[in-house]
């Protein structure tokens, strides 16, 4: 249902972007770093309510990105044919605003693995590592802080299901607390310089620095892209894809940086959002689950 906003709610907390939020009965509930966030949609109405605990004020419109000038957004990416198809077919999805360091290390737990195992794995670090809050009757797990995955142990982040991903998200809690990777340098510097400084982290490559530009840093230039993603360009964008591409091999970190190069210069400064309509259609055309 899309609200008064424009915004389909379930659309885009159920698009592969943000990974701590779940339905129960009417509402969805989300972890933000530490505060609980609550959204409710009204019987009979087209709108939601909205909550959280702690208090946090119009939320809302900075996670669901009202400041974005929408009717720009996609009157720039629907000059392709078929990208103005999913636009239309996708009306109201949007990308979420999320706090930065809750993105960088649920996208380091993404490497190679799927959603339902990504959701498992930052929930049991939340439970081990975050603080405990009782809302609405229910138990929630805020998401842990830098000072509390650098003092887990290798052993503590291995029974939280995190395998070989336990070495990336201990290296970049100390990379990012002892300031080897600026927070704030990412937050105000242009896409390149960030993207070249995310990948000083610890199994960081390509593909995770740019959801983590996308979705915590404001780059919307940002591209994500994955083999879904270069299958669904070599089908449906070849005038735009001129790399050449081995659908049955990894694409190099060269062939990436070209690709991903075409795309921006395509769609310039909202080429992410082009990205997350082309995924949701992915997804969705190919039955995965959620």
């Amino acid at each position: 249902m899309i609200n008064k906003y424009g915004i389909d709610i379930d659309l885009s907390l159920n698009s592969g972007q943000y990974f701590l939020w779940e339905k129960k009965k009417k509402s969805w509930y989300g972890i933000y770093g530490e505060t609980i966030l609550k959204i409710t949609e009204k019987e009979n109405e087209r709108i939601y309510e909205f909550d959280s605990f702690p208090e946090y004020n119009n939320w809302q419109k900075n996670i669901f990105r009202q400041d974005d000038n929408y009717e720009e957004i996609i009157y720039e990416i629907s000059q392709n044919e078929r990208i103005k198809y999913l636009v239309q077919k996708y009306p109201g999805l949007r990308i979420l605003r999320q706090k930065p360091i809750q993105c960088i290390f649920s996208f380091l737990c993404s490497s190679n693995n799927n959603i339902p195992r990504i959701r498992l794995m930052l929930r049991n670090l939340s439970k081990k590592f975050g603080k405990k809050i009782v809302f609405d009757d229910m138990e929630f797990y805020t998401f842990p802080d830098i000072k509390s995955l650098c003092n887990a142990s290798i052993q503590d982040l291995l029974s939280c299901g995190l395998g070989y991903r336990s070495r990336f998200v201990l290296n970049s809690a100390k990379d990012i607390a002892d300031k080897i990777i600026n927070i704030e340098f990412l937050k105000n510097t242009k896409y390149e310089f960030a993207k070249e400084e995310l990948l000083k982290l610890d199994g960081v490559g390509e593909k995770i620095a740019d959801c983590i530009l996308l979705f915590s840093f404001d780059k919307l230039e940002a591209f994500p892209i994955d083999v879904w993603i270069i299958k669904f360009l070599c089908q449906n964008l070849q005038q735009i894809t001129k790399t050449e591409i081995n659908l049955n091999s990894k694409i190099s970190p060269i062939q990436y940086k070209k690709i991903s190069k075409e795309i921006r210069d395509r769609y310039g400064k909202y080429s992410g959002y082009v990205q997350q309509y082309i995924y949701y259609n992915i997804r969705e055309e190919n039955g995965r689950k959620w």
